[in-house]
């Protein structure tokens, strides 16, 4: 029997009021868009409890803004899942072409009346963010976009050529391949905080946005291994662990040992956030709880979505 150790978060638990009522929402959006057309895979995507996810991971949001993040990290989990299905993410020559086309759609230009659902989708989203945001940070939002797409390219690359990434690569390249970069930007929306250059660029604040980065990556490789496994896709920690010579259950063992040991340094070096202004350390301490709350929130929703059921009876998963 395998074994997966407990993943140890000491972060208190925390739910959006509107949780319920923007997971309703989502479902609907994803069916005005056609963007899960078989009635199947839409009940899949009904279990998965998208929604719920983002109102663990932003439980402070208002109502309109929670709707826009749970929308745009659907669409990131759809266009993921599609692009597995379609064999579109071992074409990394096809993908980029249509990576292309989305980011053209974030930069102004309207779908063509034939374009995928998921270009139509990406358009309301983009009209809808940019009702609420600055230029400046519009363009923050689509250069993370740009590196997410950059980097499922290289994995389409990877799965092209049957290259298996070593840990080190694998690792550098994880914060970008899981999208969450364009959710930490998202934080100024649901919080409602503008912070300076100087400020967002602080070491310390970006060690502890990576950290969060890496908790929530790592622990979704783990708790989702045995259903990448199946697929046989080897961006994963877990698997490029095991490609390192070590067993399924050591591999399983550090990873889970190397994800406590970043939640365990970020609690630690939070502790040595600078000081710079009342109104600045108020936004600072709302932009650090939301990176919190993604940490503690993804693996509550990882436990209770049905998006990472373990169907072996040889696995054993704690929290």
């Amino acid at each position: 029997m395998i074994n997966f150790p407990k993943i140890h978060c000491p972060i208190p638990s925390a739910v959006n009021p509107y949780a319920e009522i923007v997971n309703n929402h989502t479902l609907s959006w994803i069916k005005k868009f056609g963007l899960v057309p078989h009635e199947d895979n839409f009940d899949l995507v009904r279990k998965s409890k998208f929604g719920w996810l983002l109102a663990r991971a932003y439980p402070n949001a208002p109502l309109e803004e929670l709707k826009i993040v749970s929308d745009w990290n659907t669409w990131l989990f759809i266009r993921d899942d599609q692009c597995d299905e379609s064999g579109l993410g071992k074409d990394p020559i096809l993908l980029s072409h249509v990576h292309a086309d989305y980011i053209e759609i974030l930069n102004g230009r309207s779908p063509k009346q034939n374009s995928s659902p998921l270009a139509h989708a990406l358009y309301d989203i983009r009209n809808r963010l940019m009702s609420k945001v600055t230029p400046a940070w519009w363009g923050r939002f689509i250069y993370s976009a740009i590196e997410y797409f950059d980097s499922t390219e290289w994995e389409a690359q990877n799965r092209a050529f049957g290259i298996v990434p070593d840990t080190k690569t694998y690792i550098l390249m994880r914060p970008y391949t899981g999208g969450l970069y364009t959710d930490i930007e998202l934080i100024d929306i649901t919080e409602n905080i503008d912070l300076p250059l100087h400020i967002r660029k602080n070491d310390v604040l970006q060690r502890l946005a990576l950290k969060a980065n890496n908790v929530v990556c790592w622990s979704n490789d783990i708790i989702s291994f045995a259903k990448e496994s199946r697929h046989h896709d080897v961006h994963n920690l877990v698997a490029t662990l095991l490609s390192s010579q070590h067993s399924l259950q050591k591999a399983i063992n550090l990873a889970t040992e190397m994800t406590n040991s970043e939640i365990r340094e970020f609690l630690e070096l939070e502790k040595k956030l600078p000081s710079f202004s009342p109104e600045i350390d108020a936004q600072l301490q709302k932009f650090v709880g939301v990176l919190r709350s993604w940490m503690r929130g993804n693996l509550d929703w990882a436990y209770e979505s049905e998006r990472y059921v373990i169907e072996s009876t040889d696995c054993v998963m704690a929290l």
